[in-house]
């Protein structure tokens, strides 16, 4: 389910579009790697596990299968979207093979 997902909505790969493409930068290095698929959105709901309410958040994330990083993400590791880095403020594995990465602008 995932991959369809990640496949519908991804942002254009950098073949289509390199300025539009999510670049991944290992340990904050340009130009970094562009991702083949990842979605990227700027902004997010979560959902509080104690009320089960939506909880509406401003940052960023990426969604993105771990196979297609070059790497594990870690805190030193940044993303450029549609033309903005970011670094990563938290990660979230989703207990099968994607995962999500809350992002905060440099």
């Amino acid at each position: 389910m995932l991959g369809i997902a990640v496949r519908a909505f991804s942002e254009p790969s950098a073949t289509v579009d390199p300025a539009g493409a999510v670049y991944w930068l290992t340990d904050g290095v340009a130009p970094g790697v562009p991702l083949a698929q990842a979605v990227f959105d700027t902004a997010h709901v979560a959902v509080d596990p104690e009320t089960g309410a939506p909880v509406s958040s401003v940052n960023p994330v990426l969604g993105v299968r771990l196979s297609d990083l070059p790497n594990e993400p870690t805190s030193r590791d940044r993303v450029r979207a549609r033309g903005v880095v970011y670094r990563i403020n938290d990660v979230q594995p989703d207990g099968v093979a994607g995962v999500t990465i809350i992002l905060k602008k440099v």
